[in-house]
């Protein structure tokens, strides 16, 4: 028998959360920065209201300020975002223990085995309200066969869209979109589809010159692509995605296709400032770290790397991070999703290995200076508002 899966997506995360802590923000433009203070900063999430103004995604804090004088900018608190998360991933828990977490505010359940006294809308409808009255969140659910229609179909209405997409309903519903809309196609292979006639979904999924399309995008574009605009997919659920106990983990969907690197980077800065400050908070260091990477082609892709000893600075940490970035990324594809992790989650009470002769003990004490006098300075000041910096990119 076929499956029935839930693509829940929660709307506007960051900027949900913030609402739901101060009401006061209901109906304003708002917009989620790292950093209220820097006119540097870039947007990682914006109210619907900000939206209709003109606000995206990593646009810069400057530039949003010129198209919307009216927005108030919040800075960015993953500390709460992740208590939130957790407490939305535990009520989807209840509902059925096959969840497989897609990201910090987005994940898929299988709900096959749930529907015996209840039907699958009925359901959406009864989990769209708890979520909304419990957590003061709201979100989208899409409904469909596999994990693709199901993302596709909570993309169709937001905020607070419910939406089924059967396969028999793929020529009706899926087919007449723009290619833009499939997943996996982003603002560069778009055009060079249309260059050869595909301008909807449709036109993809019944594409005759199969040997065109392969010397345009190559073979594995291709067979990804024309697999998905066909609705076909995956329905098994990975119920042990990001969720070793053992680890500590944070990431971020953007709203469109990223292919800026810079932005790419400061995003993945913010991830790995957040998981460093959870093992210090907790006590704990990590020897193995962690990048993912999902873009838009619908494939994901990691790497990970174990040091001799356990650490939890966050610039030693980002520097690994970023050393595994570069060495993972795909430049032609757009990446949707961006992820840290930290495992092999060590006390700091335990011993570290001693500096060697070949250390350089200058360079070492530093930084064991630099990072005391931070913490001096956020202690007397309050909060995290000094932090190390990301460091400048190659022109």
């Amino acid at each position: 028998m076929g499956r029935v899966i839930f693509h829940i997506d929660m709307n506007s995360f960051f900027v949900s959360c913030e609402i739901a802590e101060n009401p006061d923000l209901y109906g304003k433009c708002v917009a989620v920065v790292p950093y209220a203070s820097s006119r540097k900063s870039i947007v990682l999430a914006a109210s619907y209201e900000a939206k209709a103004k003109g606000i995206k995604t990593t646009m810069h804090i400057n530039e949003a300020l010129k198209r919307c004088p009216e927005l108030i900018v919040v800075d960015c608190n993953h500390h709460l975002y992740s208590e939130y998360s957790q407490k939305f991933f535990n009520y989807f828990y209840s509902i059925t223990p096959l969840v497989e977490p897609a990201s910090i505010d987005e994940g898929f359940l299988d709900v096959t085995d749930q529907l015996k006294d209840i039907d699958a809308i009925s359901l959406a409808i009864k989990m769209q309200k708890d979520i909304l009255e419990q957590f003061h969140l709201p979100c989208s659910i899409g409904i469909g066969p596999n994990k693709f229609l199901a993302k596709m179909a909570s993309d169709m209405k937001k905020p607070l869209g419910i939406t089924v997409l059967r396969k028999r309903e793929v020529p009706e519903k899926l087919w007449p979109l723009p290619i833009e809309d499939l997943l996996g196609v982003g603002k560069k292979t778009a055009p060079v589809l249309r260059s050869i006639g595909i301008n909807t979904i449709g036109d993809l999924a019944t594409f005759s010159n199969q040997k065109l399309l392969v010397d345009t995008i190559g073979p594995a574009s291709a067979e990804s692509l024309v697999y998905h605009a066909n609705g076909n997919g995956s329905a098994q659920i990975d119920t042990n995605r990001w969720q070793d106990p053992a680890s500590i983990s944070n990431s971020y969907t953007f709203d469109a296709d990223e292919y800026d690197l810079l932005k790419v980077k400061q995003t993945m800065k913010i991830l790995t400032n957040s998981v460093c400050n959870r093992l210090e908070k907790a006590h704990q260091k990590a020897q193995t770290f962690t990048v993912q990477i999902k873009y838009n082609n619908i494939r994901s892709y990691s790497k990970s790397k174990t040091v001799p000893d356990a650490i939890n600075d966050s610039t030693k940490v980002y520097q690994i991070m970023e050393d595994l970035f570069d060495e993972v990324h795909d430049a032609p594809f757009g990446i949707r999703l961006i992820g840290v992790g930290a495992s092999k989650l060590k006390s700091v009470n335990e011993k570290q290995r001693q500096l060697s002769i070949f250390d350089s003990f200058d360079e070492a004490e530093k930084e064991n200076t630099i990072n005391k006098l931070i913490k001096n300075i956020n202690a007397d000041l309050g909060g995290d508002i000094l932090k190390r910096g990301l460091k400048d990119q190659p022109k």
